[in-house]
């Protein structure tokens, strides 16, 4: 059968090991790697209308079933060959040199880019595994020197289960929580509070951000979705990302945005109203430098940092 379409399988080799981070499995993984490398484009359908005629004749259901031993039909892939298909008629395919020559620039751009984006994640999740939040020195300048909060674990899960987890069900409504995106979890710990974080991962990154969902364990349990100062913690690493992209390309934003987590709960338990029925000391000493700790009916928390003054402040 002859369908006139072009495929790619992808091959990755490189010079060094690297299996070292459990949580880095999909992220070189060559049957998602190249996926939706434009918006949406995730190669598991073919692109030529004509194909259906000729799959009902001899029951095939699904191109998507032949894809590990054909390759991935991505529509970048029929570009750089000269191939063009009308998106509801089986007639009118257009080939031309001219259409590969005006794909073939920007393509490349985005393969490489890809690639050393993958490339940087693995060797962050690697430091992530180990509870250490990597900081380069160009972005050392967004932090307090002293960050009490500490990353206590760094997984990977699955789609089904990040949209069982209580705390995320508004992401997965606004349909931000695709099959074709990775799922991981941190969780932040200070003290006796216990900050989870669900990450949503798009295989753009880091042209589209991030996506950080939180849940947090301490006097009770509250979520973004419950909490206004939660919510808060979240519009600093989801809204104010520009803040944290670090150098072009970006390749830092997602380790700068864990970082800013443990910052944000620091502020959080240290500005806490004392418990008058509770004796004893506190249990978070204040250890940074607030204009005022809290602001407005909601009693919003300073979450912003201030360099090179030191302090921290409202939006």
């Amino acid at each position: 059968m002859n369908l006139n379409i072009m495929t790619v399988k992808a091959k990755v080799s490189t010079a060094t090991d690297l299996t070292g981070a459990i949580s880095a499995g999909e992220l070189l993984n060559s049957d998602t790697l190249l996926n939706c490398l434009y918006a949406n484009d995730q190669g598991r359908e073919t692109p030529n209308p004509a194909n259906r005629y000729q799959f009902d004749k001899v029951g095939i259901s699904s191109f998507g079933d032949y894809v590990a031993e054909l390759g991935h039909p991505y529509l970048w892939v029929q570009s750089l060959g000269g191939l063009q298909f009308p998106s509801d008629a089986p007639e009118g395919l257009r080939a031309g040199s001219s259409l590969s020559a005006s794909h073939m620039e920007s393509t490349m751009k985005l393969l490489r880019g890809r690639v050393q984006s993958r490339l940087a994640l693995h060797k962050q999740f690697s430091s992530l595994e180990h509870s250490i939040v990597p900081v380069s020195t160009e972005c050392q300048h967004l932090f307090p020197a002293k960050v009490l909060s500490r990353l206590a674990r760094w997984t990977t899960m699955s789609h089904q289960e990040y949209t069982n987890l209580s705390f995320t069900q508004h992401v997965s409504d606004a349909g931000l929580a695709r099959e074709t995106d990775l799922f991981f979890m941190a969780v932040v710990e200070r003290g006796t509070a216990r900050l989870q974080a669900a990450v949503v991962l798009n295989p753009r990154y880091p042209e589209v951000s991030p996506l950080f969902a939180l849940s947090l364990s301490w006097k009770g349990e509250c979520s973004g979705r419950t909490d206004d100062n939660l919510r808060a913690m979240e519009s600093e690493v989801n809204v104010f990302k520009s803040e944290l992209q670090g150098p072009r390309p970006g390749h830092q934003l997602l380790t700068n945005q864990v970082a800013r987590l443990c910052v944000c709960l620091d502020v959080y338990l240290e500005t806490d109203g004392q418990d008058d029925s509770v004796e004893g000391p506190r249990e978070f000493l204040r250890e940074k430098m607030c204009l005022r700790t809290v602001r407005g009916p909601n009693r919003l928390k300073p979450f912003k940092y201030n360099h090179p003054q030191g302090f921290f402040s409202h939006r």
